[in-house]
This record gives C-alpha cells, sequence and structure tokens, in this order.
C-alpha cells in the first residue's frame, strides 16, 4: 500500500508589490527576440553585369 507524504506548509500569499518585482525580474532575464533570432545571411545583390549577361 502507498505511504502518503503530509504536504509541506503553505507559502503565505504574495503581494501586488512582490508579484510585480517578480514579474519585471522575470523580463529582465528573458532574451529578446532579437537575441534569439539566428543571423540570416545576406541576400546576394544583382549587378548590372549579371543582368547584361542574360539574353
Amino acid at each position: 500500500m502507498t505511504n502518503w507524504q503530509k504536504p509541506s506548509k503553505r507559502e503565505a500569499p504574495k503581494t501586488k508589490a512582490e508579484l510585480r518585482e517578480m514579474l519585471t525580474e522575470a523580463v529582465r532575464n528573458t532574451p529578446s527576440p532579437d537575441q534569439t533570432s539566428k543571423p540570416r545571411p545576406a541576400k546576394a545583390k544583382k549587378t548590372a553585369a549579371g543582368a547584361a549577361d542574360v539574353d
């Protein structure tokens, strides 16, 4: 038979100020989309000589 553990004591509810502080810290620690995206290779530019070669 399974022996159930007693649940640990619950923490006191957080105040609005504590919750705002936690959210602010989480946002600071989250990387922005610019930092997470991989750099894209530069597109090759068409040159006038390349366009002139096409018949």
